[in-house]
């Protein structure tokens, strides 16, 4: 039957609509930097030290051994899909462009705005991303997002830094599947934990390595995962700078460190981690290999299910001008702040909030420990920190300097301790005997206070001393 020039007309403008339906409905489909901003668990904008993205990559690059030259990436020379769709296309796609670009000479790599879903097969338990190389900046535009596309993977590295040197990854956001992942029983045990979905893996023997100005959420298992040299082998992972990015809604850790030397976190904000052990906001726990010399300054720490930073095992870290709050509606299980008593750090002017009460009672700076004697001869040193409704509680442990310290509703707690300093510490409660409590406890003590006025606690080296004890 021939159609009519009305006819036809209609059926093309059918066709038309069908296809901008089609095209509209992909684009509402695809959210925007803004959806997926406003999706996430909010930072204070009120905050001094909030990160409130997204985010610019920074312009000066840290390394002179990256050089000036720039590529940015050509999406349709190489077939790059930015719309949220084709995951193992984007992924070979975009990792061959970055490597021409390495090849080619090229230091400054730009990623431009759009959203890119990757994620390919690596194995039975991991799924593959981006691979770094070394001397290269990676910097994604402010509206650029790499996505993790859902997977059923125990093991995903959204962005792989591996034995890799003087390498940059910064600007815009990169998330992780958390809420479309798919828990599938390990064959070897058949757990469903699926705790090591990581949204940057920094790995083997890199050194150097700088991540700044990053929105990095909704992973299955860290933000940031560092993973040094092997247990007993000299720490070859060194010299890693992360600064300035929001971490929020991870699954497990904001910054996990296991074995690295020299690592800075700096004027980040590390917040609503929750959903697997440990939900610390930054975590220091080797596994048999080396941390040491961790700096964790000027970050704002708040929402953390586990805690907000806890060291097992690491050897000169320094916590200093930290901010470290609970948060309305949230609970801490541990923190804000944990260590074993064979890790040794300073613990210095950070200010500590709770506003509810943990399964560690209320103590904002809490030691572990066991009935092992001490075996680090270091001693570890927690000075000028204010307290706000919490106190420090540290227990059959030895060598610590607890001095200057303002604890406002607060309390110093020490069970079977050698070696302890305390000095100088102004305690508010209203209870005298929940304020100042001593259990066989060593050492020396002057010039504390309990409510403005002087506080006598007669400490003596060489014999344990019983104060007041609330069990």
């Amino acid at each position: 039957m021939m159609r009519t020039p009305f006819c036809s007309a209609i059926l093309f403008l059918l066709l038309l609509g069908g296809i901008l339906s089609s095209c509209q409905k992909q684009e509402e489909e695809t959210p925007t930097t803004k959806d997926i901003l406003s999706s996430l668990s909010p930072s204070d904008p009120n905050n001094p030290k909030a990160v409130i993205g997204p985010l610019d990559p920074i312009a000066t690059l840290p390394y002179p051994e990256i050089s000036t030259n720039e590529y940015v990436i050509e999406l349709e020379r190489w077939d790059i899909p930015n719309n949220r769709t084709d995951p193992q296309k984007t992924t070979d796609n975009l990792q061959a462009a970055i490597d021409w670009a390495v090849g080619e000479g090229f230091g400054k790599i730009r990623l431009p705005a759009g959203h890119y879903l990757i994620g390919k097969e690596g194995n039975s338990i991991y799924q593959a991303g981006i691979t770094l190389k070394s001397n290269m900046a990676f910097l994604l535009d402010k509206n650029a997002i790499i996505e993790m596309a859902p997977n059923n993977k125990w093991n995903y590295c959204a962005i792989s830094i591996n034995r890799q040197q003087n390498v940059v990854v910064s600007g815009g956001i990169i998330l992780g599947d958390r809420d479309r992942h798919t828990y599938t029983p390990r064959e070897s045990d058949g757990s469903t934990v699926h705790d090591e979905g990581h949204l940057i893996c920094i790995e083997g023997e890199s050194q150097q390595v700088w991540v700044e100005n990053m929105v990095l959420a909704k992973a299955n298992g860290d933000g940031i995962l560092i993973v040094g040299s092997k247990r007993g082998e000299p720490q070859l992972l060194q010299n890693v700078t992360i600064k300035h990015c929001n971490f929020t809604d991870n699954r497990r850790q904001g910054v996990s460190i296991v074995g690295g030397s020299e690592i800075l976190i700096e004027g980040n904000e590390i917040h609503h981690t929750k959903g697997t052990s440990p939900q610390f906001g930054v975590d220091l726990e080797g596994a048999g290999r080396l941390n040491e010399k961790i700096t964790i300054r000027s970050n704002y720490f708040h929402h953390n299910r586990g805690g907000d930073i806890v060291n097992t095992d690491g050897k000169g870290v320094l916590v200093e001008e930290n901010i470290m709050e609970q948060g309305e509606g949230s609970e801490y299980l541990d923190g804000p702040v944990v260590y074993w008593k064979n890790a040794d750090w300073t613990v210095r002017k950070n200010s500590i909030t709770m506003l509810s009460v943990s399964a560690n009672n209320w103590n904002g700076i809490i030691m572990y420990s066991n009935d092992r004697p001490k075996t680090n001869p270091t001693t570890s040193y927690i000075y000028e920190n204010t307290c706000n409704s919490c106190g420090f509680y540290m227990y059959k442990g030895a060598d610590l300097v607890i001095r200057d310290n303002h604890l406002k509703n607060g309390h110093l707690a020490f069970l079977e301790m050698k070696n302890l300093t305390v000095t100088n510490n102004k305690v508010e409660h209203d209870n005298r005997c929940w304020a100042y409590r001593f259990k066989e406890v060593s050492g020396q003590a002057s010039g504390n206070t309990y409510n403005g006025e002087a506080f006598d606690i007669p400490l003596q080296q060489d014999q344990p001393w019983d104060g007041c004890w609330i069990r």
